[in-house]
């Protein structure tokens, strides 16, 4: 209940208090993790070793290992850790360059875990080709056996070029049959969305 006291601050009463065993089936505690995260882009795992650098540290480089990657982020396994909101650069042997802002930044064991948002990609132009190879698109979709670059570098080429996605679309239509999908899946399944 909130009452305005007058002149003064608002003044909010506490919800009263349920015993945890009195608490309805549908309703999950606070405490408890919820019973499955549901993410909005699919996570391709990796095991890839880049240099990590903090942009407003200066030009030291640390060690770290790309866990696994999405459209828009990645998660780190490092040493030490770094601060919520850092900009940081992640170099990948040299193939591509990731600018990012930590999100979080969680202890695991002896390392810790970092989320990153990617705000920017430099990739080297010499991987441009005009379209992917059929074994790419089939590693991509099984979801392992590609370097980080390599699942950036595949996504940024899906995203503009709509033979490929055809492919990518076909290829999974066939390796998905019973599901009862259109020819072109839906961008989300695909790792797109």
């Amino acid at each position: 209940m909130i009452q305005k006291l007058r002149d003064g601050p608002t003044l909010v009463s506490p919800a009263p208090y349920v015993p945890e065993n009195k608490l309805s089936d549908n309703v999950t505690p606070i405490d408890k993790p919820p019973p499955s995260e549901k993410r909005r882009e699919a996570r391709y795992p990796c095991n890839d070793a880049v240099a990590v650098r903090i942009l407003s540290v200066g030009p030291r480089h640390f060690p770290a290992t790309v866990l696994d990657v999405s459209r828009s982020g990645l998660r780190l396994e490092l040493a030490i850790p770094i601060a919520k909101g850092s900009e940081i650069e992640v170099t990948a042997r040299s193939q591509i360059v990731i600018f990012g802002e930590v999100r979080y930044c969680r202890r695991a064991g002896d390392s810790f875990h970092a989320g990153v948002l990617i705000r920017d990609v430099i990739q080297s132009r010499l991987y441009t080709t005009k379209h992917l190879h059929d074994d790419e698109l089939s590693l991509y979709l099984v979801g392992k056996g590609l370097t980080m670059p390599e699942v950036i570098r595949v996504k940024a080429h899906l995203a503009t070029c709509e033979e490929c996605h055809t492919r990518l679309s076909v290829a999974y239509a066939v390796l998905h049959p019973t599901r009862r999908r259109k020819l072109f899946a839906p961008t989300e399944a695909l790792g797109l969305g």
